[in-house]
């Protein structure tokens, strides 16, 4: 009854891995769509600057009618013509307009231009440009989405944690509730425990929250419907005790790198197509066409007129401007090579960077992980006591805050190694791997 009245709560929750996640986000983000569009548009503009050096052939259809005025021809002058010339001047004076029809073809074929063969280049060169965009706009997406998957993996590993504590204390308090009734225990140590956990009940309720908040995002990147259930699934958290091994870096096989390098090659490019503005150019061309001339309107008695020729366009004088282009696009070069500059530092300098934050949060994570097992010991001990009544709720309250805080700051530690490996596989060029 309950999924025929109410059918939107019958939905069945998908379970994502990280690797299942990160193949949807490749084959349905926004970011994605809107990469491969940009692909698809740099190969038909380079279809479209080689067509511009491709045979052209135009058609034309074309009518006219003019209008002429009216002769007034004299009957002395007719008197004075010939016989045989007579009838001809009278019917100029019936004349009341000219009748022009035409049809052709004009064919046209590009025979030498180096402005072509640069912008040839510079189409090719904009398609790699963007199949590097798209490569990177991919690793974006891993990157985002990983961190996003790892941020909310971790936040319910602390509501799992909160979960324990709360039941924990709870039970307690129904204990010192009862030993109070019995007047066993002080009604301040029962409050004290109310308190305790309330505060922990409002923690839950802002970090369940922040996951729904969390898990939204994480669906609009993903490219997954943000009303559909998921369920995250969950990552081994035993992190080896052998120190992580570094992966090689190589700057060549960054995107970032390989986008700064197509970026100098397109400037150089256009400076090579401002020089080339400097060149002749050279063309071919044919025009075919059908004509017909008569006094009234007709199809027919067409007369062909067919030209061809070459044409040749020879730049001379345009007063600086193609030498001020020339020269903005070579300063553009130089620009862009600064640019280049500086960033290749900064891609080794981030490689550097997370290697040692990876190292510095494995050291943490190994600190955390003792200190944990070290509060749940203590806390074994002082619950033991509490029970016996060796120890007071004073005490055993403090160790429960210190296990919780303990039990959290790993789980934020783990957060930090996990989010360290992904970068490191981003400055190294290697996120494709979290998919394969």
């Amino acid at each position: 009854m309950g999924f025929l009245l109410f059918p939107g709560k019958s939905k069945s929750q998908e379970q994502y891995s990280l690797e299942k996640l990160l193949r949807h986000a490749i084959e349905n983000s926004h970011a994605m769509k809107k990469a491969e569009l940009q692909q698809s548009g740099s190969r038909a503009k380079f279809k479209e600057a080689l067509a511009n050096g491709l045979p052209q052939v135009d058609g034309s259809l074309d009518y006219s009618r003019m209008g002429i005025p009216d002769i007034e021809i004299s009957q002395k002058l007719i008197d004075g013509l010939p016989e045989n010339l007579a009838p001809m001047l009278e019917g100029l004076s019936n004349l009341k307009a000219m009748h022009t029809t035409s049809a052709g073809v004009t064919v046209s074929q590009l025979l030498y231009s180096q402005s072509y063969l640069t912008g040839l280049k510079q189409a090719r060169k904009a398609e790699e440009l963007y199949d590097v965009m798209l490569r990177k706009t991919e690793d974006d997406v891993i990157n985002d989405v990983s961190t996003q998957y790892y941020q909310i993996l971790a936040n319910y590993a602390s509501l799992g944690i909160l979960d324990k504590n709360i039941d924990a204390l709870e039970k307690l308090y129904n204990i010192l509730k009862l030993q109070y009734e019995n007047d066993f225990v002080k009604q301040t140590d029962v409050n004290r425990l109310k308190v305790s956990v309330t505060n922990l009940k409002t923690q839950r309720k802002t970090l369940q929250n922040g996951i729904r908040i969390q898990e939204r995002i994480l669906k609009i990147i993903s490219g997954i419907p943000v009303d559909q259930e998921i369920v995250l699934a969950t990552f081994n958290q035993n992190v080896d005790h052998n120190q992580p091994g570094l992966a090689a870096f190589s700057i060549e096989a960054l995107p970032d790198y390989q986008l700064l390098q197509k970026q100098i090659e397109l400037a150089e490019l256009q400076v090579a197509s401002d020089k080339a503005a400097y060149y002749p150019n050279l063309a071919a061309f044919g025009q075919f066409t059908y004509s017909s001339y008569a006094t009234e309107f007709q199809l027919k008695n067409f007369s062909n007129m067919n030209t061809i020729g070459l044409k040749a366009s020879i730049p001379i004088f345009s007063s600086g401007m193609r030498k001020q282009k020339l020269i903005q696009s070579e300063l553009k070069l130089q620009e862009t090579q600064q640019d280049f500059d500086l960033n290749a530092k900064y891609l080794e300098t981030n490689y550097r960077n997370a290697s040692n934050s990876l190292l510095s949060a494995w050291a943490n994570l190994q600190d955390q992980k003792e200190n944990k097992e070290l509060a749940n010991k203590v806390y074994g001990q002082v619950k033991l006591q509490f029970d016996e009544g060796m120890a007071s709720l004073t005490d055993l309250l403090n160790v429960e805050t210190s296990l919780l805080e303990a039990e959290n700051l790993f789980n934020q530690q783990l957060l930090k190694y996990k989010l360290a490996e992904i970068d490191l596989l981003k400055t190294t060029g290697r996120l494709k791997s979290l998919v394969n």
